[in-house]
């Protein structure tokens, strides 16, 4: 292979030209029809049959981030057949839903009326199902915020509450969906229960690490034991338990009995897309660039300034020969300042910073798979050793802008976002360093 070495203003072209490749491997609509088949009597699911009368309804319900996407896939394959649709998505991403499929947006991520609606709508639709019936749930990042239904004696404002105070004490999706499916009716297996008898259809597009079913989208169709104490040392490791509402305190103190979720023998679960796959192709785009690249992280999680860091020091750690290293992966952050940003673009400035203390001739970026990081309309940003220099020749303070949780605002002010709006897919996030000729 050619060796081929880039300067900063290629990398920056490159790298959002891999990200794309990236996702056209982890495209909902084709992940549901790869995974699905029609063969004009029965449903097929990764080759399965799936278990339905010949005179039985098929309902689809679509949750998250890529609902619309996962939607038109399963209209693709099942058309006619499909007795009725319902999409619950995130504000800004119904576009293009298919037709005769009903649309409902809400908020992310923290949960609102809107949603609390939509979710009785689909209980109530999906508790007229019986035997011999399917219900199809499409499942992607962002449904544990969309589909809510509080447990009594809890409100919707308590769980709004507390899901603030977890991200903004920078929980993982772990721990939030952990202690938010102890709040709720619909999480841990409660859609599920709703469906009785019938059969039901999990494609999911993780958005979790590890793809553990019970906590992508906080596992509506996954039967889960109730673990109210572990909810609580959650609370207490994050020092919440005293600013939590007393409500929702009351009720993880208080057991609960959970019925049984229905025959679930013939039930189907497929992952459909993930991170792996995701950063597996933006290496391919790479190596057919003919750039020498390496996946050095996968998995990756932690504060954002620490993955940053760790990430560099991987990058410091390559021989000579390669020239793009790649990661996979979802930082968090605690805030505790009042800027702008996200997860992206706080390790992206926090990348910069220690290229500039280094002298370190990379490019950098942290980008988000669905093209919305945090509080902006932005995947992430590109930055390099220049980039504190840049900032400090118009009067730009990288370290304090860190500091204050804007690493967004610093760098849109240096035009280092890359925005390409709502991608419909959602798997976590991607990190890539090229190494620049001099």
């Amino acid at each position: 292979m050619t060796r081929i070495r880039l300067q900063a203003e290629d990398a920056r072209s490159s790298i959002e030209r891999w990200y794309k490749a990236g996702l056209g491997a982890v495209n909902p609509r084709e992940a549901v029809r790869m995974n699905l088949t029609w063969d004009g009597s029965r449903l097929h699911v990764a080759s399965l049959p799936v278990r339905s009368n010949a005179d039985g309804r098929i309902v689809g319900i679509a949750i998250g981030k890529a609902a619309t996407a996962m939607a038109a896939g399963l209209s693709d394959v099942i058309g006619a057949q499909l007795s009725r649709g319902i999409i619950l998505t995130k504000d800004g991403h119904a576009t293009h839903p298919p037709a005769n499929w009903e649309v409902f947006e809400a908020s992310h991520p923290v949960p609102d009326d809107r949603g609390e609606r939509a979710t009785r709508v689909i209980m109530e639709t999906l508790a007229g199902l019986g035997e011999g019936d399917v219900a199809i749930v499409l499942v992607s990042g962002g449904g544990s915020a969309l589909l809510e239904a509080p447990r009594d004696p809890l409100i919707l404002g308590d769980i709004q509450e507390t899901t603030r105070l977890l991200l903004n004490a920078g929980a993982p999706i772990q721990h939030l969906n952990a202690v938010r499916s102890e709040l709720s009716l619909i999480k841990g297996g409660g859609l599920r229960r709703s469906i009785g008898e019938a059969t039901c259809v999990s494609l999911i597009l993780s958005d979790v690490l590890g793809n553990d079913p019970t906590i992508i989208a906080s596992g509506p169709t996954i039967a889960r034991n109730p673990n109210p104490a572990a909810a609580i040392d959650l609370l207490r490791s994050y020092d919440l338990t005293d600013r939590v509402p007393e409500a929702v305190t009351a009720a993880l103190r208080c057991p609960r009995n959970i019925a049984t979720a229905g025959e679930a023998r013939n039930d189907r679960f497929v992952v459909v897309g993930d991170n792996d796959m995701f950063v597996e192709e933006v290496a391919a785009s790479a190596a057919r660039d003919g750039v020498l690249q390496r996946i050095a992280l996968r998995l990756a999680e932690g504060e954002a300034r620490e993955l940053a860091r760790e990430f560099l020091r991987i990058v410091e750690g390559q021989p000579p020969g390669i020239d793009v290293v790649i990661g996979g992966g979802e930082a968090t952050v605690t805030v505790r300042g009042s800027g702008t940003g996200g997860r992206n673009t706080e390790l992206a400035l926090a990348a910069a910073i220690a290229l500039d203390e280094r002298d370190l001739d990379w490019s950098i970026a942290s980008l988000a798979s669905d093209g919305q990081d945090g509080s902006i309309d932005a995947a992430g940003a590109v930055v390099d050793r220049r980039t504190v220099a840049q900032g400090r020749a118009i009067g730009l303070d990288a370290r304090v802008f860190l500091d204050n949780n804007d690493s967004g605002e610093y760098l849109r002010r240096l035009g280092l976002l890359v925005e390409p709006g709502p991608t419909g897919t959602n798997v976590n996030d991607v990190y890539v360093a090229v190494r620049l000729s001099h």
